[in-house]
């Protein structure tokens, strides 16, 4: 089976016929296996077809498990990768896992399958991980396109909302970026929040980055969401303005070409699209919709939502 980019494992084991034979099993799993006895290793094949996962037993090399994921911690390639160990079960007990920086162990002996789905996990923990935003760890683009794809694909009613914080780099550029970060959190609670109650399972809140988020739900529940969200939005937001710019209802600020100018508080422009009324065939369509309604709700006063109605080929 051909090697892919998610796939590829460095085995290090001291028995080669165990390796071979757990080899075999990871490659019938779609794994592409490379194995070393963990002496030495064919550092020039690792570096130019690098694996995504070391997979590496108690006893490679002559080495303890401690001493091994100390070893490859310590090499700038191999340190920087996901570390599986194998260790029997006697030894579980023995090992501070604590301090021990490995991503997961399976205990031997073990069911050779068992073990293709231990990495499998392991490697969608990685992608969710890297995938999250780091301050508000809400689902980032990967997870953004795979849950409007897996919508799309569904054939069943849905609506996609695109938020974006108006005005929130002038807050930003007068008050910092700590503060700047609060806004985010709270934006990210609040989504979530509200998503959660209104509708429940079917709900899904991502950060696509900055000040824009994405929310999804059935189309029953996407008015009455956008609705709190901006009244809970419009409620707290003035709180993170000092009362002088509070009072005011803006603040002075720079735009982006350095003319001085005066920024009202931050508000909310969501853009919503739906298959309710035409068919969404691919997530390239929502993103012609969001744009174009996205124009229209940020030349709007306030906070508002824009949602598309319209059926057959959605005119321009």
């Amino acid at each position: 089976m051909a090697a892919t980019a998610t796939r590829r494992v460095l085995l290090l084991h001291r028995d080669p016929d165990e390796a071979s034979a757990l080899a075999g099993v990871l490659d019938k799993a779609g794994f592409d296996v490379q194995s070393s006895d963990g002496t030495s290793l064919a550092m020039d094949e690792v570096f130019h077809n690098p694996p995504t996962l070391v997979l590496v037993a108690d006893g490679a090399g002559g080495r303890s498990v401690e001493t091994l994921v100390r070893d490859l911690k310590a090499d700038p390639l191999l340190g920087r990768l996901p570390i599986v160990v194998l260790i029997r079960e006697v030894r579980v007990d023995d090992v501070d896992w604590g301090a021990l920086a490995v991503d997961d162990y399976i205990t031997v002996p073990y069911r050779p399958n068992d073990v293709a789905r231990r990495l499998r996990l392991c490697l969608s923990r990685m992608a969710r991980s890297l995938d999250a935003n780091p301050l508000t760890h809400l689902p980032g683009n990967t997870s953004i396109l795979y849950e409007t794809t897996r919508r799309i694909e569904s054939g069943r009613p849905f609506a996609l909302a695109y938020l974006d914080v108006d005005n929130f780099k002038s807050f930003n550029d007068r008050y910092g970026y700590g503060r700047g970060d609060e806004v985010l959190v709270v934006t990210c609670r609040l989504l979530t929040t509200v998503v959660s109650e209104l509708a429940g399972t079917e709900g899904f809140v991502g950060h696509v980055g900055g000040d824009d988020f994405v929310f999804m739900s059935d189309p029953a529940a996407i008015d009455a969401i956008c609705q709190t969200v901006i009244k809970r939005f419009d409620l707290v937001i003035p709180d993170f303005y000092d009362r002088e710019d509070r009072l005011r209802g803006y603040i002075d600020s720079v735009d982006r070409k350095g003319n001085r100018e005066q920024f009202p508080l931050m508000t909310l422009s969501i853009a919503v699209a739906t298959n309710e009324f035409a068919p969404i065939k691919h997530p390239g369509d929502i993103s012609k919709i969001v744009s174009q309604l996205k124009k229209h709700s940020k030349a709007m006063p306030g906070s508002v939502y824009l949602k598309d109605q319209r059926g057959g080929d959605r005119p321009e």
